[in-house]
């Protein structure tokens, strides 16, 4: 009968080149046009940034404002 095996993701991008670290990435956003950003990632282990190709919607600025602070177990 079938074996329970766990599939690995097709296409799945969350080890650092760069230093080994495993559990994912921060994400940032750069200017790029008027109304444009460029999203990218940012090992929180390292520091060294992809740029995955990926342009926003229209943002009309980036100008963060602070919100809340989420707790490690906030969902």
């Amino acid at each position: 009968m079938g074996e329970n095996v766990e599939e690995k993701p097709v296409n799945s991008f969350r080890v650092c080149l760069n230093c080994g670290y495993q559990r994912g990435f921060h994400v940032h956003f750069k200017d790029v046009s008027e109304g444009k950003a460029r999203l990218g990632l940012i090992c929180p282990n390292c520091g060294q940034s992809y740029d995955i190709g990926w342009l926003t919607a229209d943002v009309p600025e980036l100008k963060p404002e602070k919100e809340e602070v989420y707790g490690e177990l906030d969902h």
